[in-house]
């Protein structure tokens, strides 16, 4: 039974009402997207959920088969639904583009729908038909099919947890691992000549010393956007090359905060972040071959 106010309930019982999908898109490198599948705008919980208008994009589940799927039990929920883009941007992009830099890769997803006596007026409420992260996205040339997966996926995993290997089990800066991640924060600006993939700037670190790090702008077209980094090398400017491109080329003098990463070795853990102690890997285990 999902939750809903009183006012709702009265609502719902004259039969007589407006309804309209609310999506909260909440993206992996920070930032939310808003949109309604109903005619026009709608001002909820101080938020303007953006209708498709002249622009799109166009939520479309009642053709859908597959729509939300409950289930009793542990099983996962899972929602499929479709996106006609029109011609709405995401983060400077083409939706469809957007979808395929994986901006919405995931992403949580929590879909409200309004009941309203008048359209736009939504004082009795919402309920939240479903909450679950971007799963997969079948990008094709006029629209997205995007399938959604409950948070009951998590319980999806092998067991045991921890594994005897040579490299660390712990995740970088998580409660095991015990590095405060503000501690190796290093802050700077965009140099000149910078595109999508590879960020350019002048930091005193060695080459290779963000690898697998994660750099967050904290200004210009960008901010708010995390990527991942595949290789840093240092020079004048050095170059922080991403896995995944950022939705805009950054400018000169956009400012970002990058933290260096982790390749789990016992070497990286001691000689780049003297944790040697939290370390919790097992280089020394012998080979299939050694041990029987």
């Amino acid at each position: 039974m999902k939750p809903a106010s009183t006012a709702l309930l009265n609502l719902l019982a004259t039969r007589q009402f407006f309804s309209a999908d609310l999506y909260l898109f909440s993206l992996v490198g920070g930032g939310q997207l808003t949109y309604c599948g109903g005619d026009q705008n709608i001002i909820w919980n101080n938020i303007t959920w953006t209708a498709g208008g002249t622009t799109g994009p166009y939520f479309d589940r009642k053709d859908n088969k597959a729509k939300c799927h409950w289930k009793v039990g542990v099983e996962v929920d899972t929602l499929v639904f479709d996106v006609l883009p029109g011609s709405s941007i995401v983060l400077g992009d083409p939706f469809l583009s957007a979808v395929r830099q994986g901006v919405f890769d995931g992403a949580e997803m929590t879909l409200y729908r309004a009941f309203m006596p008048t359209y736009g007026n939504v004082a009795a409420g919402t309920v939240i038909m479903f909450v679950g992260r971007v799963a997969e996205i079948d990008a094709g040339r006029s629209l997205a099919t995007f399938s959604l997966n409950s948070h009951l996926e998590l319980l999806n995993q092998n067991m045991p947890r921890n594994l005897y290997q040579s490299g660390c089990v712990n995740t970088l800066y998580d409660t095991t691992c015990t590095l405060n991640k503000a501690n190796f924060a290093v802050n700077g600006s965009v140099a000149a000549g910078s595109t999508q993939s590879v960020v350019n700037a002048t930091l005193s670190l060695a080459s290779g010393y963000f690898d697998l790090g994660v750099i967050a702008f904290t200004s210009g077209a960008n901010n708010g956007v995390s990527r991942t980094i595949k290789t840093y090398l240092q020079g004048s400017p050095g170059t922080a090359s991403v896995i995944l491109p950022l939705p805009v080329a950054p400018s000169a003098g956009d400012a970002f905060t990058i933290y260096p990463g982790c390749d789990k070795q016992q070497s990286t853990c001691q000689n780049k972040f003297n944790n040697l102690i939290n370390f919790r890997g097992f280089p020394y285990v012998p080979e299939n071959s050694t041990a029987v």
